[in-house]
């Protein structure tokens, strides 16, 4: 997907540049309030549950509904760039105030608009950075650590609710956040400038793209949706309290962080090939560590080995997906991964009465990975990837 870029950011007068990080910080705290969002319904997991009577699989209905939502929002951007991120921002708002006030009534429809909005937002607010900084790599990466020191500080935010069992603070706060958003877009004039995509017939990802990429694209996000949605409550059923639910989710996204900071200075030998197989060997020793582990200290390490495998992985594969295929179907096939799994892990564990169990499907989809790095020729795509700048990959779809 390539994007029409009208304006670059090079101006260097002191005034200036004091004046144009003031014009752009509300569009840096919004997408680190994406990376919130994002975290927050797993977060606020063990609190649903208990509060709204449901049982895993309806939870993972849920997690389905978000992400998918999420995925079409990505896909429906186009137009005035304003008013994407105005009715993104008012989505998220609306479903996080639903949510608070539902008590579990019609909550299916409340979190498909939550993440309908979320997948608005992230997407408008990287293609209008993109286009004023000129497509600068560098700003991908800027955005991407916001996103992921968003997610970071969320449990964080949620011991108040974990402790009150009130979700309405939490989930009307990250509101207000998203309605002051929306208000500043609307006297953003600069903003409504069309962003141009240039995409291919979604239906050719299936004929171009090799399949064993798709899989593994697939299954990354998934892998990252089902641990970051999930942990929280599987720390607390294992007997550790809200200490354990906000410091497994933590975990998993200091180590998610960290992996960015790692993967932003990387030594020039750590090839792009060898990161891939690193790090889904990560991932895999990860998941199998967590369901054996059952808690303490060993699960911890085993959030943080996860999430450190997750940071560099999906960015790399997705670069080389789209070099096979240069539409946004693949975000898609993305988005689908990240929906299904959460949900399957809540259906195994409602059926096998047991999380531990559920947490089986995550670790399955990292060993298919492990067996696919194996496989596939990740060297050769490794050495063509000189051909394909940084500035080419969306960063809405590196989170």
């Amino acid at each position: 997907m390539s994007f029409a870029v009208r304006g670059a950011e090079g101006d260097g007068r002191p005034g200036l540049r004091v004046g144009r990080v003031a014009a752009i910080a509300p569009l840096y705290l919004g997408f680190a309030a994406t990376g919130v969002g994002v975290a927050l319904p797993g977060a606020l997991l063990p609190v649903m549950l208990l509060h709204w009577h449901l049982q895993d699989e309806q939870a993972g209905r849920l997690f389905l509904l978000a992400w998918i939502g999420s995925s079409l929002g990505a896909l429906l951007v186009h137009g005035s760039m304003r008013t994407v991120l105005l009715c993104g921002s008012l989505a998220v708002a609306l479903g996080a105030i639903g949510l608070s006030f539902c008590a579990g009534s019609g909550a299916d429809i409340w979190m498909a608009f939550y993440g309908l909005g979320l997948g608005l937002t992230m997407t408008s607010i990287s293609l209008v950075r993109q286009r004023q900084s000129g497509g600068s790599g560098t700003e991908l990466v800027r955005l991407n650590l916001l996103w992921a020191i968003g997610a970071f500080a969320c449990p964080s935010l949620t011991i108040r609710t974990l402790i009150s069992g009130d979700i309405r603070p939490v989930l009307c706060g990250l509101a207000f956040c998203f309605v002051t958003l929306s208000v500043w877009a609307t006297f953003q004039p600069s903003l409504a400038v069309e962003t141009v995509t240039a995409t291919a017939h979604p239906w050719t990802v299936f004929r171009t793209v090799p399949l064993g990429l798709m899989v593994m694209t697939l299954l990354i996000t998934g892998i990252e949706a089902s641990a970051g949605g999930w942990l929280a409550t599987y720390a607390k059923r294992g007997g550790y309290g809200i200490a354990g639910a906000v410091a497994a989710p933590s975990c998993f996204w200091a180590g998610l962080l960290l992996s960015r900071l790692f993967w932003s200075v990387r030594s020039r030998w750590l090839t792009h090939d060898r990161t891939v197989r690193g790090s889904v060997a990560l991932m895999g020793s990860a998941s199998i560590l967590l369901i054996a582990s059952g808690g303490g200290l060993p699960m911890l390490i085993a959030a943080f080995c996860m999430g450190f495998g997750i940071g560099p992985t999906y960015p790399l594969l997705l670069a080389w997906a789209l070099r096979f295929h240069r539409g946004g179907a693949i975000f898609f096939l993305a988005g689908v991964g990240s929906a299904c799994l959460p949900w399957l892990t809540g259906f195994v564990s409602t059926g096998r009465h047991s999380l531990r169990v559920g947490l089986a499907v995550p670790m399955i989809a990292a060993l298919i990975m492990v067996t696919l790095s194996l496989a596939l020729p990740l060297s050769l795509w490794s050495k063509q990837d000189a051909s394909m700048t940084t500035a080419d990959i969306p960063s809405s779809a590196l989170h």
